[in-house]
């Protein structure tokens, strides 16, 4: 009996939800036995090489946003054979969750038209994109999971948003609460989720934008998760939950029981399919098949209405570098091509706010917009290297160059990446960190500085010669 099977036959008075993931966890209890070492050192950076292989997926190291539609297609075969032969590693059970080739058909089939998220004037409605869509691509605003300190989270995340290209917001990570550590699974984790979700309402509200969508939660403990929803101070059916796969090709009870949770409200589910280009998954080829499979496995398992891309390099923490922007272009492709999931190319620079280089990055990944891509979660610049360095006025930039590439032909996105790179990728190993929120933007008018501001102008200038249409 497949997944949606299972959820068809399952009695009327059950919740939404339960019936499919009941059938996951006895998969995850009967599955094959395997070392959790094995399955990522093993069993998948092994089947990943010889699918690439047998696919003929190859990189032209001279080409950004490949026009291959044949390579596309074998990526989205090779990533269906990856989950088809491996499975999901579950690592409560030590088992790998079997995963069949009906399974993925039917949630590939069963996937909406269209889903609307938010509330009000600011509700959207998601629907996945063509390749070189001329439709407006959906934004997730937001720093990507990026740290932040108690005492600016609330005026980073009014500033994001204020900018209204932002169709939805994630969250960051706290720092702290007060000065004092988060203690996970305790009542101090439970504390600041509900002052996350407390302070990301606010944040919408401030900026007059109270319907807007809000992705929540950002903290990995389900029961902290289950705490922040709450429609009077926290996150509504109409915000959406996140619940995703664990890189590479895991789950775990405690992210399918924020599934259920999800599920049984309702709520639209947000997943990311973050990747490490030199981890597990080896190379560029492999990561990017590994990228879609997940996308394929988080439809599969955790429900998910809207995905991101984020086929990281290990080396210089950021995806706006050669393989990445590759990566992301064939998996938008691959995506778009074969299916309706809505997914976005995630931008994390290396740069800080307040430099040229942080929207030189974003502007590079941005163009994959062209590939049937959205926005977002980013700009998110130097999330691994300080704190609070994350405001809305790169965000403003992302948005306007990403609505600048809808429609825009495949070759001609590529000849603009390749001189955008060269701008920057010189300084991945000493980039500019920019400034904090506060020396960025006033944080009672909540404008930007003089000083960014003008780097900001000066460089969509530049966007323009370059060939946006802004």
């Amino acid at each position: 009996m497949n997944l949606c099977q299972r959820n068809a036959s399952v009695h009327d008075g059950m919740l939404p939800g339960s019936s499919n993931l009941l059938d996951i966890v006895d998969r995850a209890k009967n599955g094959r036995l395997v070392k959790e070492s094995d399955f990522e050192c093993r069993l998948l950076p092994n089947r990943l090489k010889e699918l690439v292989a047998q696919y003929d997926i190859r990189r032209d190291p001279e080409v950004l946003v490949p026009s291959d539609n044949d390579l596309a297609d074998s990526v989205f075969e090779a990533a269906k054979q990856l989950l088809v032969d491996l499975g999901v590693y579950c690592h409560d059970t030590g088992r790998t969750i079997k995963i069949t080739e009906e399974d993925v058909k039917d949630s590939l089939r069963n996937l909406p038209e269209s889903t609307t998220i938010g509330s009000g004037k600011e509700a959207r409605e998601l629907r996945s994109r063509a390749v070189e869509d001329k439709r407006r691509p959906h934004f997730v605003g937001g720093n990507g999971g990026g740290i932040c300190s108690s005492a600016n989270y609330l005026n980073i995340f009014t500033s994001i948003s204020m900018e209204p290209d932002v169709d939805s917001v994630c969250c960051g990570s706290l720092s702290e609460i007060d000065g004092k550590p988060i203690i996970g699974r305790s009542p101090v984790e439970l504390h600041a989720a509900q002052l996350e979700a407390d302070w990301l309402r606010k944040a919408a509200e401030r900026a007059g934008r109270p319907g807007l969508c809000l992705i929540g939660s950002g903290f990995e403990w389900a029961g902290a998760d289950f705490a922040s929803f709450n429609p009077d101070w926290g996150y509504r059916p109409t915000d959406a939950g996140c619940s995703c796969m664990i890189y590479p090709m895991k789950i775990d009870f405690n992210m399918l029981a924020k599934t259920k949770h999800y599920l049984d409200r309702r709520m639209p589910i947000h997943a990311y399919s973050d990747q490490l280009i030199g981890g597990f998954t080896r190379g560029a080829e492999e990561t990017l098949v590994s990228s879609v499979a997940h996308h394929l496995a988080n439809v599969i398992l955790n429900h998910a209405t809207y995905q991101h891309v984020n086929c990281q390099h290990i080396h210089y923490n950021n995806t706006s570098n050669r393989l990445s922007i590759w990566s992301h272009n064939v998996a938008g492709q691959a995506i778009a091509r074969n299916s309706r999931i809505v997914t976005s190319s995630e931008c994390f620079a290396s740069a800080g706010p307040c430099t040229e280089m942080i929207l030189y990055e974003g502007a590079a990944v941005a163009l994959s917009v062209v590939s049937g891509l959205g926005l977002g979660p980013g700009i998110c610049g130097c999330v691994t290297k300080g704190m609070d360095k994350f405001t809305g006025l790169e965000e403003r930039f992302f948005g306007k160059v990403g609505r600048a590439c809808a429609g825009m032909k495949r070759e001609d996105a590529n000849d603009i990446a390749k001189q955008l790179v060269k701008k920057y990728e010189h300084r991945f190993d000493n980039p500019p960190l920019g400034k904090t929120f506060n020396e960025c933007y006033d944080p009672e008018s909540m404008k930007p500085s003089k000083e960014w501001l003008d780097i900001y102008n000066r460089v969509i200038e530049e966007m323009k010669d370059l060939g946006f249409s802004l």
